[in-house]
């Protein structure tokens, strides 16, 4: 078995763990509200931010690479614009983090890093929007965009320097000497004191009422879930039986293929009204393999598209709408651009399916990741505000596969079976595969799948040809 320190300079194990913590801080992301369909807060670079002192220069790349291909496999966004704006506003994070590191040196703390990742980050999006969605309505997004990018690359780079100063995980793949228990965090004796220290007066009064309210909101809600959940586990097992009866009829690699043949046909369709009947069709398909579909967000997303496209005139007038001129030209590449956004990201959750295996060391890694990635959604552990840094810091060495977090020195048994293949990846991977159908069942999927892409390109050809 390894020991602990010697596990580190497995920079390919490190490189999984770490983008398996970019997977559940994107799924985090990916749940948040949010203004407009590709903006993120950005918490999900915290491990790349984190991984700069860590990784040499190619398996920080490579995190990067994992990053963006774990999370778009995750969400079903492989084949759309969502993608795109993620690997963009990524790679440009990550090579200006590194730059800035090794240029500033001392110089520049992990905040002034984090902050310029963040920065360019969005500029780079906000540019990618100019020219794919909303043309020159992104210079007016633009500033709330740029804030956002300001106040969370501040957050993340404080979070970043407390977590670099006294994890211990950290320090160890840093090959840094163990960091001193920080004071304040010394365990449960402080807490006890102050949970123990009365509260009297007007604050102690505020606080009861405070306390009052949120449990009578906690039980309400609680009383509607409780309604609403034959409903929704109805729901959930007919889109699990879906889901099952599709990964017995296509075969993952297959049904990918199939994705990104229909996908060229889809980018290539000149006429709306056809563009429309693809995207009710990609919507049937993400239905009819289980995967979770929202009207109300679609027709929101693809509203707010047109309305963006709309402030910008262009051709002729057709009317007006609360003082807004709505003119034909401006109209119409709005509705071609809210479809192709929704076409891609349905067709997309259509296509990626469980168990797509990706060749290649990357695809190692991502299927690591997954593992680990299924370790940190399994974890039992608190992760409090008052003691992030060392809550999240017991997170890591815990998924790292040590028993005892304490002292930190022994891997425990599960770890080296987890190891024992793949060239010291871990077995296994959250995307589990599919199991293995019949012949004529493959047979059929395989048919279904060619009629759906030669269908694709006749209605991108024949408007062309008439």
């Amino acid at each position: 078995m390894q020991r602990s320190t010697e596990r580190f300079s497995d920079k390919a194990d490190v490189t999984a763990l770490m983008g398996a913590f970019c997977f559940f801080l994107s799924a985090i992301e990916y749940m948040l509200p949010k203004p407009m369909p590709f903006m993120r807060l950005g918490i999900a670079n915290l491990p790349i931010l984190l991984a700069v002192d860590i990784l040499p220069f190619r398996w920080f790349l490579a995190l990067a690479a994992v990053k963006v291909i774990g999370m778009s496999l995750i969400s079903g966004t492989l084949f759309s614009y969502v993608a795109l704006f993620s690997l963009a506003g990524t790679m440009a994070a990550a090579l200006l983090m590194w730059g800035a590191r090794r240029a500033g040196g001392k110089f520049i703390s992990q905040i002034g890093v984090s902050i310029a990742g963040a920065m360019v980050s969005n500029a780079v999006q906000i540019l990618i929007a100019r020219f794919l969605v909303f043309r020159e309505t992104a210079w007016l997004i633009a500033p709330l965009f740029l804030g956002m990018g300001l106040v969370t690359g501040a957050a993340l780079g404080v979070f970043a320097e407390s977590f670099a100063r006294t994890s211990l995980w950290y320090a160890r793949a840093a090959g840094l000497p163990d960091p001193a228990q920080a004071p304040g965090e010394s365990g449960a004796t402080g807490e006890a004191a102050n949970a123990e220290s009365p509260r009297r007066g007007f604050f102690a009064w505020l606080v009861s009422v405070s306390a009052a309210g949120k449990a009578r909101r906690a039980a309400r809600k609680a009383a509607r879930d409780e309604s609403r959940k034959p409903r929704l586990e109805k729901a959930a097992a007919a889109r699990l039986a879906r889901r099952a009866r599709a990964e017995r009829l296509f075969a993952p690699g297959a049904l990918a293929l199939a994705g990104m043949v229909v996908t060229v046909a889809f980018l290539f369709q000149p006429n709306v009204l056809l563009k429309s009947l693809m995207l009710i069709v990609f919507i049937l398909a993400a239905r009819a393999v289980g995967k979770r579909y929202s009207l109300a967000t679609t027709l929101s997303v693809s509203l707010g598209i047109i309305l963006a496209n709309l402030i910008v005139p262009s051709g002729k007038v057709l009317g007006t709408l609360l003082g807004m001129r709505i003119t034909q030209g401006a109209l119409v590449e709005g509705i071609e651009k809210a479809l192709t956004f929704e076409g891609l990201m349905m067709l997309s959750k259509a296509s990626i399916a469980p168990g797509l295996k990706l060749p290649g060391r990357i695809g190692r890694i991502v299927a690591a990741s997954f593992v680990y990635y299924d370790r940190i959604v399994e974890y039992k552990g608190r992760i409090k505000a008052s003691s992030l840094s060392r809550d999240a810091d017991d997170l890591m060495l815990r998924v790292w596969g040590f028993a005892d977090t304490a002292n930190a020195e022994t891997a425990n048994a599960e770890t080296a079976n987890a190891e024992a293949a793949s060239g010291g990846f871990p077995v296994a991977a959250a995307i589990p595969e599919a199991p293995v159908s019949n012949a004529s069942l493959r047979g059929r999927g395989n048919a279904i799948l060619v009629i759906a892409g030669v269908a694709a390109w006749a209605l991108t050809i024949l408007p062309r040809l008439l």
